[in-house]
């Protein structure tokens, strides 16, 4: 029942992104955080009914790709650069067990993620300056939720004590919720609601 009722609010999350589509500063930007919200979806459904560890880290690979691509100013150079990535990575796929290749994998989609994320928030010209914080925000509980489900899995390889990884538990699904209803409305034009976080978007030089 508790995972049933997860699911529904990442379910929910990803209803919101859609009716945003409506109300977006920017069409192709909640395109890409629709396909996002939509790739999280499927890869919760396969981590908490169909235990998959590894199809659900690779689909929440793609997840952080879509997002790189959204924030970014340059998405060729991104893809490129997502592409470029992986084929580095994938003797990890061909060596070594599917689980331990698709965190690799994963983990490097998601630093590249946060990279992009930061620079994109301190340096860009093309997105609203509140829609790049609720996507900074977003994507940084996201990382700390992934923080903390390192610490709950400790116990499988360490001796760690239960109360750390109970508490990584409750933990990693307060933040991980949080984000996906962050990044969820994050597309939205918020100029008429919070007309001082309005930023004009600077013209190319």
């Amino acid at each position: 029942m508790e995972n049933a009722l997860k699911f529904l609010f990442v379910c929910c999350c990803f209803g919101v992104s859609l009716y945003s589509y409506r109300f977006s500063y920017n069409r192709r930007d909640c395109l890409f955080l629709i396909a996002g919200m939509a790739l999280t979806v499927a890869s919760d459904f396969f981590l908490v009914y169909r235990d998959r560890d590894y199809t659900g880290l690779y689909i929440f690979s793609l997840v952080h790709a879509a997002y790189v691509l959204r924030v970014s100013e340059n998405r060729k150079r991104s893809a490129l650069l997502l592409a470029a990535a992986f084929a580095c990575l994938l003797p990890a796929y061909l060596l070594t067990e599917p689980l331990y290749a698709a965190a690799v994998i994963y983990a490097c989609f998601f630093i590249i993620d946060v990279a992009v994320n930061v620079r994109s928030y301190l340096y860009g010209r093309t997105r609203p300056k509140i829609n790049r914080r609720l996507t900074l925000a977003g994507i940084v509980l996201f990382f700390i939720c992934d923080i903390n489900v390192l610490i709950f899995n400790l116990p499988r390889y360490f001796s760690a004590p239960d109360a750390i990884s109970e508490a990584a538990y409750t933990a990693l699904w307060i933040f991980y919720l949080s984000s996906q209803l962050i990044l969820s409305v994050s597309a939205f034009d918020f100029s008429e609601i919070f007309p001082k976080f309005e930023c004009e978007l600077d013209k190319k030089k």
